[in-house]
């Protein structure tokens, strides 16, 4: 019984003795330089003198003027509306029906939001001329216009 007690202990021995053997390799990998990295894989000269002549045989004046090309903020924005709606809402349903298209064949930004924190729908939120409007029950085109000015 003693015998089979030595045996486990001496095979629990070597299994950690093992364990921390390989752990002592794998950190001893791991803890190598990497020598195998070129320090010339860059393209950027090592010499500043070199890099000095690569300056200043730039030629200014051969360079070409870049057209400005306008900026898409440089755009009049063109106006939003945002319709918070829930599942069990008629006017919503209605205004989507009905006014959605007409915002839309004017240019207007549309999006519909089903999940948000309000508890009365149809909730409007305009976005137009650098404002911001909202708006609370159902809201026509020329409403929206109005406010939106």
């Amino acid at each position: 019984m003693v015998a089979v007690e030595a045996a486990r202990m001496s095979d629990k021995g070597v299994a950690v003795l093992r364990i921390l053997l390989i752990a002592a390799i794998w950190w001893k990998i791991c803890s190598m330089p990497d020598s195998k990295i070129d320090p010339t894989q860059c393209d950027i000269p090592t010499n500043s003198a070199e890099l000095i002549e690569q300056v200043a045989s730039v030629d200014l004046e051969d360079t070409q003027e870049m057209p400005i090309v306008p900026s898409p903020s440089d755009k009049p924005a063109k106006p939003e509306i945002l319709i918070f709606v829930s599942k069990t809402c008629p006017p919503c349903e209605k205004w989507k029906r009905c006014e959605m298209q007409r915002f839309l064949d004017a240019g207007w930004s549309v999006g519909i939001i089903e999940v948000h924190r309000y508890p009365i729908t149809p909730r409007f939120e305009i976005n137009a001329n650098g404002k911001q409007i909202d708006h609370v029950g159902y809201l026509t085109f020329e409403q929206a216009k109005e406010l939106a000015k």
